[in-house]
């Protein structure tokens, strides 16, 4: 999970600061746009630092005690993507 978001937030930095992809020219970013992707790049930090801990309690816990875990998770996760937007 935490490689998957990594990835995600590695392309979505690449986009934002394309000029292909922002409709923009290279010199025209503002500085507003630069402390967004800042504030992005934090948060998506603290994202991967919670993955890991959450992956090394996991580790750490009895096989059935950890598939009951991941298995909620699963089902609440499908829930979710379930709602019509």
């Amino acid at each position: 999970m935490g490689h998957l978001l990594r990835k995600i937030a590695i392309i979505g930095l690449i986009a934002v600061n394309s000029p292909v992809h922002s409709g923009k020219p290279d010199d025209a970013a503002s500085p507003r746009a630069a402390e967004a992707v800042r504030s992005q790049a934090r948060g998506v930090a603290a994202s991967l630092t919670a993955a890991r801990e959450a992956a090394e309690i996991l580790a750490g816990m009895d096989p059935a005690m950890r598939e009951r875990i991941l298995s909620a998770a699963a089902v609440a996760v499908a829930g979710k993507q379930a709602i019509p937007r």
